[in-house]
């Protein structure tokens, strides 16, 4: 039997209660609570996704949970995924949405498929919840993860994706995740993991955020103690139209299985979210891909991109082993506006911001708030040679890593400077250590590399610290050939040239 859904008249109800629910959302509207409602190619992409790795044609008997269900999307081609597999199969849904409109459409879309289902004598129940997903029996977590009665045998999920207060009653359900400003999409995914049975597998699809950045620390932990990733999908382009709005953040798809030891991960490139199609995947080591104690994630695309890996994996150090030290710039200006003063005097020092940096050197040409007063020891720091780098950039451009020697000798008259809030800047133990160092983190190479890494645009210095670097004694024998002036005025060409003869 065809269980497939050919009903026209019943994909047609479906469609018209997700217009109708889509038509009374503008895109504030699902910012406020968070989600954004999932087309239905993703939908029927992740549940393709889902079952190919769950092998499904073996199973005859499906618990599913969709824990940010919206309208069904995703539950609802799931379900219709099984039985065009298996006809005998038994299918049972739990979906949480705690949202009253989009509550009206789950109703009725559930109610349509079960109608559909009996009339060809599927075997399919479901369950919607009208609770806080995160909040509802969160007494789990009291009698620990580990023994937790496993319930699902897959998940899936496009959950909210919002930012939460860190004495939210969601985060202090989940303290063992929380690090930092949270958000609520990595309280879904943990709660889910803790959920789902073991050897079994959960999809979502979420912001890239959670694979390198701090915050994201503890769930990065908790996932791989649970289990690992056995996919990841990326887009190509960014401004992903998804369902009636468009997403500026990068999303992933992530498949999870839970108590496996998967040594490899597959990495698949679509070219946009809106055309998915089982297009030539990468495996990757595991070993490769994820690193360090906070399990940051690499997201690979190319082969060419594995090939950057092995280069930076051949470095038997780190930036902060090697003797360096990336922070972040004192002084955040829009607090200190009455410290701010345009001509310098002997009153004041010199503060530097991103649009000082040009063409790899430092120049004061700000017409405004180019100087700092000395009222605040704490925004005040030597003046001696510095790596600066930008840490911010746009989309559009072609490097996210942006540097420039401080020359402190041009600058002598200054005894102490300061650096505003949106620029990085690096330390290290002598001088001849940090020109090696401003060589290295000056090429494109490390600023492919870094692209692995970073999410977004902006450069992160506590992630730059824990990469990878030739060592101190490599880094000292490159700076000490060269001066500081000549390192300002070095072009791209022959600074890449240096860094690929180490």
């Amino acid at each position: 039997m065809d269980v497939a859904l050919e009903n026209i008249q019943v994909k047609n109800m479906l469609n018209k209660a997700e217009e109708n629910f889509i038509s009374t959302l503008s895109r504030q509207g699902q910012k406020q609570i968070g989600q954004f409602t999932t087309p239905q190619n993703i939908a029927n992409y992740m549940s393709d996704r889902l079952l190919e790795n769950n092998f499904c044609q073996k199973q005859s008997t499906f618990k599913i949970l969709d824990p940010g269900a919206g309208t069904g999307v995703l539950g609802i081609s799931l379900v219709q995924k099984i039985f065009s597999i298996n006809s005998d199969a038994i299918v049972q849904i739990v979906s949480y949405e705690n949202d009253n409109n989009a509550l009206k459409v789950l109703r009725h879309n559930y109610k349509l498929i079960f109608k559909w289902a009996k009339n060809n004598n599927l075997k399919f129940t479901y369950t919607i919840k009208p609770q806080n997903y995160i909040l509802d029996g969160y007494n789990l977590f009291d009698y620990g993860i580990n023994n937790h009665e496993n319930e699902y045998d897959l998940i899936i999920s496009n959950p909210p994706y919002k930012k939460l207060r860190r004495d939210s009653e969601e985060a202090t359900a989940m303290p063992f995740i929380v690090h930092g400003a949270p958000n609520l999409y990595g309280l879904f995914w943990a709660k889910s993991i803790i959920e789902l049975k073991p050897k079994s597998n959960s999809i979502f699809i979420i912001p890239r955020s959670w694979m390198s950045g701090s915050y994201f620390t503890k769930l990065r932990q908790f996932i791989f103690s649970q289990g690992n990733i056995s996919e990841i999908h990326s887009f190509e382009a960014r401004k992903n139209k998804f369902g009636n709005a468009k997403v500026l953040q990068e999303l992933v798809i992530v498949v999870f299985k839970k108590r496996s030891a998967i040594n490899q991960i597959r990495y698949f490139t679509h070219n946009s979210i809106s055309l998915l199609n089982k297009t030539n995947y990468i495996m990757v080591d595991k070993a490769n891909v994820v690193v360090g104690k906070e399990q940051r994630i690499y997201l690979v695309n190319s082969k060419k991109d594995i090939e950057i890996l092995k280069w930076a994996n051949r470095f038997s150090s780190t930036v902060e082993k090697s003797g360096l030290k990336m922070k972040t710039g004192l002084t955040v200006c829009f607090r200190n506006k009455s410290l701010l003063e345009d001509e310098g005097s002997s009153e004041n020092v010199p503060i530097i911001f991103s649009d000082n940096i040009s063409k790899h050197s430092v120049h004061l040409n700000r017409k405004k708030d180019q100087f700092l007063k000395k009222k605040r020891n704490g925004l005040l720091q030597n003046n001696q040679d510095y790596i600066f780098v930008k840490r911010f950039s746009s989309k559009e451009e072609k490097r996210r890593i942006q540097t420039a020697y401080y020359n402190s000798s041009r600058f002598s008259k200054y005894d102490q400077i300061s650096t505003d809030n949106k620029l990085n800047f690096v330390i290290a133990e002598n001088d001849n250590l940090l020109k090696g160092a401003y060589l290295f983190l000056s090429s494109t190479k490390f600023d492919e590399y870094y692209r692995l890494l970073g999410s977004n645009t902006q450069v992160n210095s506590t992630e730059i610290n824990t990469m990878k670097c030739p060592s101190k004694q490599q880094l000292i024998e490159l700076g000490q050939e060269y001066d500081a002036q000549h390192l300002e005025s070095m072009e791209q060409n022959m600074i890449d040239k240096l860094i690929s003869n180490i």
